[in-house]
């Protein structure tokens, strides 16, 4: 059976990349509270110290993290410069997965948000059913998606997640219609 396609590839590369800001949103984006800056600028290594920095920044603008070898050059250098770092100060290999989780669940406390975990996910199941049951264009339930996982303060999860997520309530959803 094919597989239901809601984003394109580009459109889920784009979902699942930072967001590519201009000159005025990464100036907006890095603008922290002083509180988030001034753990950056605790943090032991130049390689933490930004990596925090950008995720705290694509936190702030898509609820989501990314892997730090996704950060975009230009953000990049614009926390090292905010940082008062050395150009070529951060390595993403050097920038730890258990650093990362860490400076995540820092993030999600600080702005009062929940990861998206087993909980999260049965909450969207259920979202995702109603939806269904109305009919919705499945494009249509992935924007859905997002926004009440913001709404209810829960971190935004990858595309892949989402889709597989919509794609098993719509799969409930028909075969409970065919049932007699």
């Amino acid at each position: 059976m094919a597989r239901m396609r809601i984003l394109t590839t580009s459109e889920q590369d784009a979902f699942d990349n930072p967001p590519l800001f201009d000159h005025r949103e990464r100036k907006q984006f890095l603008a922290l509270p002083k509180g988030l800056v001034d753990i950056a600028k605790g943090l032991r290594t130049p390689d933490s110290q930004i990596g925090f920095l950008l995720m705290c920044a694509y936190f702030k603008a898509a609820k989501r993290f990314y892997q730090p070898q996704d950060f975009r050059d230009r953000d990049i250098a614009a926390a090292t410069t905010l940082l008062n770092l050395w150009e070529g100060a951060f390595d993403p290999r050097q920038y730890r997965e258990t650093t990362r989780l860490r400076h995540q669940r820092q993030i999600l406390d600080f702005h009062g948000f929940m990861p998206f975990d087993d909980e999260a996910s049965d909450s969207l199941a259920t979202e995702i059913a109603t939806m269904a049951r109305m009919h919705l264009k499945p494009r249509l339930i992935f924007d859905r998606c997002v926004d009440f996982l913001i709404q209810n303060h829960v971190q935004v999860p990858t595309a892949r997640r989402l889709m597989d997520l919509i794609r098993s309530g719509l799969h409930v959803t028909v075969n409970s219609n065919w049932l007699p």
